[in-house]
């Protein structure tokens, strides 16, 4: 006779208990890995929100720090043509720059040879740069007469763009609305502008590298040794150097504004980084002197 095993009932069901346990410690582990990831990536994030909160505060300190400079009848050698001046606090360093904004290119109120100079000194040849200046005029004028080579309504809606606005700019944001504007022209030109000059003239005493660049007439290693005649005249007292070779009607007085650019950079070793920028209007003279904040923006 053929011979038959029957199964031991007890052998299968420690089989059986054995593969549970076994199923139950995987899941445990699985679940204990997941806590710990978690748990490292909740300190990370505690850490970068912590050392980000460091950096604005530092920031907000640079920014003090540029505003009592403004604040002094003599600002300690510090001209305001947005050189740097940097400062350490708690082991975070941070770079604040002042602009004087008469040294800017106001968009509403610049003569066209300046635009076209800032156009021409970001690359564009001078047919776009005239091009993209009538197309500037066309926005901020009231009148729907076209430039020679600008943008009305008629030019902005065969692209599907929204009509010109006919009014100056609001806000320097506004360029990017502007036909043939795309954001890396506008990034590059956007450190020359303003809308709180109210000159169509620029103060070369106190103009940004980028605005030097736009004008007409002078030379690249000409600006370079231009912007260090005039900080080393000002530090030491003496009188400001001239700007030769550029029409004198694009050139406005020495004479100090009333609204200025507080520019401040932050960075931690972590990669986090904070800018700030604050405009602020002096108004008030002597001991009645005092300070209104016009905008105030952080980018980090």
């Amino acid at each position: 006779m053929p011979s038959s095993r029957v199964a031991d009932p007890g052998r299968r069901a420690t089989g059986v208990a054995l593969v549970g346990v076994l199923w139950l410690l995987v899941l445990l582990s699985l679940i204990a890995l997941n806590l710990s990831a978690g748990s490292r990536t909740e300190l990370r994030l505690a850490s970068n929100a912590r050392q980000a909160a460091s950096a604005r505060h530092v920031a907000e300190a640079g920014v003090n720090w540029g505003v009592w400079s403004l604040l002094q009848a003599n600002t300690s050698g510090w001209l305001a043509d947005g050189g740097t001046r940097s400062l350490e606090l708690d082991g975070i360093s941070v770079e604040v720059a002042l602009f004087d904004e008469l040294g800017k290119i106001d968009l509403n109120e610049a003569d066209p040879q300046l635009l076209v100079g800032l156009f021409e000194s970001v690359g564009l040849d001078e047919k776009a740069a005239l091009a993209q200046v009538d197309a500037i005029l066309d926005w901020r004028d009231e009148d729907d007469l076209l430039h020679p080579d600008g943008a009305e309504e008629e030019q902005y809606l065969a692209v599907g763009l929204p009509a010109p606005a006919n009014r100056p700019f609001e806000r320097l944001e506004e360029l990017r609305r502007v036909l043939g504007i795309d954001e890396v022209l506008y990034q590059q030109v956007l450190p020359a502008l303003t809308l709180y000059s109210n000159k169509a003239e620029v103060n070369p005493l106190v103009a940004p590298r980028e605005v030097l660049l736009a004008l007409p007439g002078i030379s690249a290693d000409s600006i370079e040794r231009f912007i260090e005649e005039r900080r080393r005249n000002y530090e030491s007292g003496q009188r400001p150097p001239l700007l030769v070779g550029v029409d004198p009607r694009l050139l406005a007085p020495n004479a100090p504004g009333v609204n200025y650019s507080i520019v401040t950079d932050t960075s931690l070793g972590t990669g986090v980084k904070v800018r700030q920028q604050v405009l602020v209007h002096l108004r008030g003279l002597g001991r009645r002197q005092g300070v209104e904040v016009l905008q105030d923006s952080i980018q980090q």
